[in-house]
């Protein structure tokens, strides 16, 4: 089986890392020849550096092939080559109408072939919200270096966040963090090693950006013991998605920062027992690995099966 997986060239970001864990994952089973299709960017070397580790297999042009994925930026692209299997892979959900004009939204919705696969269960509720029926889900895993085991040290005070994700809401709140004698730290400019060591000699990550999908930055955090505290937009108003205590998530409303800064004051003060809040995230995460072996196996025998259909003319 032969199955391609369209990924802008030279992107570095959650939703490219994940494509090439899925793509590394999907070529590693039996009978699967899985490779990247770059699109667009340096089309010399396409990949970028930090994700040759993967060892993805890539074309810059389309050959010959069974299955085509599309990431949701370029959902409408699946509308195109019926000769094959078109998946979509909804790695976020806010993402498509950025990318898509207004009088092309909903156009895959015309086409019922069309499989799509979603991240999180904030895409699934979306899709659901559409009528669209044929919804697998694929696990969103993290780079290897975050299930490293580790020896716990001493953690700060800081409160670390990411100031790509700052909103008017998060620069007030850090604001009142400040004039509350709490040290806050942004995560930018930093190696992987970096971000890891930073994590795990730090006590809460903070989050009050959009939440498209499930986010990588919370998730490394809880990975690297820190606790987190997030609004309750997008994915993260999931708990399937996030499941974290009810406690450390709040509406991004100013009424509400008061609040927050005590649970922030809070969770530095009683690190020790808020952090015990976070083991099933923790666990669910570490297990994530194989349920993504697990899951892309079964979507292959999906792609199996639309595939004969396809050659049976049904």
């Amino acid at each position: 089986m032969e199955i391609l997986y369209a990924c802008p060239a030279n992107v570095a970001t959650g939703g490219t890392e994940l494509i090439h864990d899925i793509v590394s994952t999907l070529d590693s089973l039996d009978g699967v020849n899985a490779k990247i299709l770059y699109m667009g960017g340096d089309q010399q070397d396409p990949c970028p550096q930090e994700y040759k580790e993967y060892g993805c297999k890539y074309v810059t042009e389309a050959t010959k092939y069974d299955v085509v994925i599309y990431p949701e930026i370029w959902a409408n692209k699946a509308l195109t080559d019926r000769a094959c299997v078109r998946a979509v892979n909804w790695l976020g959900v806010d993402a498509y109408a950025g990318h898509t004009p207004v009088e092309q939204r909903g156009a895959f919705l015309e086409d019922d072939r069309i499989l799509h696969i979603a991240q999180s269960a904030y895409a699934e509720d979306f899709l659901r919200s559409l009528a669209v029926k044929n919804i697998y889900r694929l696990s969103d895993v993290l780079n290897s270096a975050f299930y490293e085991d580790y020896e716990e040290g001493q953690r700060d005070d800081t409160v670390l966040y990411n100031p790509a994700k700052e909103t008017r809401f998060t620069y007030t709140l850090l604001g009142e963090l400040e004039r509350n004698g709490i040290r806050s730290k942004p995560i930018e400019g930093m190696t992987r090693q970096q971000v890891i060591d930073l994590m795990r000699s730090s006590k809460l990550y903070i989050d009050f950006g959009d939440f498209p999908g499930r986010e990588r930055l919370p998730r490394e955090a809880v990975m690297c013991g820190c606790c987190i505290i997030t609004d309750k937009i997008g994915a993260a108003r999931y708990t399937e998605d996030f499941p974290i205590p009810y406690q450390y998530k709040f509406e991004r409303k100013e009424g509400h920062i008061f609040a927050i800064v005590k649970a922030v004051r809070y969770v530095l003060d009683n690190y020790d027992d808020c952090r015990k809040g976070f083991n099933t995230f923790r666990i669910i995460l570490r297990n994530e690995r194989n349920t993504l072996q697990d899951q892309c196996r079964e979507l292959v025998k999906v792609f199996a099966n639309e595939i004969q259909h396809n050659h049976s003319g049904l």
